[in-house]
């Protein structure tokens, strides 16, 4: 499964490929309008909904939190 999001991620920026730090939102490695792409391209790979209180700089701090985020959430 993070093989799935850390492809979906990379497609919106490459740059977190490389990246190794706490929080890609206040490191500014991703934007919030890639933040809303992400969570779409999650959503339809997963079969999943993220409503916007799952959408948080802690949820979306680095592969480890998205995925944890993904997996927390019941199928749609």
């Amino acid at each position: 499964m993070k093989e799935k999001v850390l492809s979906i991620l990379l497609e919106v920026n490459e740059e977190i490929g490389d990246y190794q730090g706490d929080s890609m939102l206040e490191d500014e490695v991703i934007t919030s309008l890639e933040v809303i792409e992400i969570v779409s391209a999650l959503e339809d790979e997963f079969g999943i909904v993220i409503s916007a209180k799952n959408i948080s700089k802690e949820n979306f701090a680095t592969v480890d939190t998205i995925c944890d985020l993904v997996e927390s959430l019941p199928k749609a």
